[in-house]
């Protein structure tokens, strides 16, 4: 168990571990997704065809001409190779509804698809949990691990009181994996494993597809789920931009907050960008983080020390550590050092 505060921010990186696609990958997915064509005029010839059913659904609304919207499509599909992400192109373009409403409805599609091709999802048709030992060691792994040491299976409910996180992916992979290994190493039954990983903070500043299907979620989206067309557009809501988030002033505060009462902070395949530095950052307070500890693989020794200066300014504090590493040897080669 964790024994002091400590918030893992956690970005594309971290869930690229379990084979989600970064960022580049991402941006050129959703290009395919919505470059919309029509051989004939009226049928669809290239684009992804739930897209397209989901948007045709708002014909139930009154709507008739759709053409805004495969145009916004295209347009979002042109742009991708000058975009450094779907995200930044999102706020950038954030008064042209239709250009957002159909970038939302690409991440949504492409982020369940993801689940449903990681190593994390479970086929129901063949089994009920997942199995863990044809899963890939991941950063996740040692997390549970470092979790779960010393504690008292039948005295789980303060396991997390020292630990929360704040991730910019989409998916759901921390909140399911904890939630099945917590299962899988405590001997417990999957709604008591549920109910347990209920209580573990995690803020999704971007939105997520939804909240999986625990006890406390009647309406939740299981991991990897195919939605019909018009639920993936219901999805795409909770699906948020930049310029969206800054409006959401009390999930703000709570995320710094929690930020500000870390003694470690811990990042796990963050790129640093300033816009998510930007929604994080604590600047104009008198509120600090006691230390910074981050991965920063691939990263060239320039942009390191980029991101090291913008991380001192943003959480304000001189005590930051940024490593050539990966998530997973992040975690193991300092795994003493983070719990405390």
């Amino acid at each position: 168990m964790f024994k002091r505060k400590t918030v893992f921010i956690v970005g594309a990186g971290g869930s690229k571990e379990v084979h989600f696609p970064v960022g580049g990958e991402l941006k050129y997915t959703i290009a395919g997704k919505v470059n919309f064509s029509f051989a004939d005029g009226f049928n669809l010839s290239s684009g992804d065809r739930k897209i397209y059913s989901a948007i045709r659904s708002r014909e139930q609304a009154g709507i008739r001409d759709f053409n805004p919207w495969w145009t916004a499509g295209r347009m979002i599909s042109a742009a991708m190779p000058q975009a450094s992400s779907i995200d930044n192109f999102l706020h950038t373009h954030s008064k042209k509804p239709e250009i957002v409403e159909v970038g939302k409805l690409a991440i949504a599609a492409s982020i369940l698809e993801a689940e449903k091709s990681s190593p994390l999802y479970i086929d129901t048709r063949r089994r009920a949990d997942l199995d863990f030992q044809g899963l890939p060691t991941t950063w996740h792994t040692i997390f549970v691990e470092m979790l779960a040491e010393y504690a008292d299976a039948d005295n789980l409910d303060a396991i997390f009181d020292n630990v929360s996180f704040i991730t910019f992916n989409y998916d759901r992979c921390i909140e399911h994996y904890v939630a099945e290994a917590l299962r899988n190493y405590f001997l417990i039954h999957q709604e008591q494993a549920y109910e347990l990983a209920s209580k573990m903070r995690i803020f999704h500043p971007y939105g997520q597809v939804g909240r999986l299907p625990w006890p406390r979620n009647a309406d939740g989206i299981p991991f990897g789920v195919d939605l019909h067309p018009p639920h993936l557009l219901n999805l795409a809501t909770q699906i948020r931009t930049f310029t969206e988030r800054i409006e959401d002033h009390a999930m703000l505060e709570a995320m710094k907050d929690t930020l500000a009462e870390a003694e470690l902070v811990v990042c796990i395949g963050f790129a640093y960008a300033p816009m998510n530095l930007d929604l994080l950052s604590l600047m104009g307070s008198e509120r600090s983080v006691g230390r910074v500890l981050g991965s920063c693989l691939g990263m060239s020794s320039p942009n390191q020390l980029a991101a090291a200066d913008a991380v001192r300014l943003a959480f304000r504090t001189s005590n930051v550590q940024l490593v050539h590493l990966s998530g997973l040897q992040l975690l193991a080669d300092y795994r003493a050092d983070i719990m405390g």
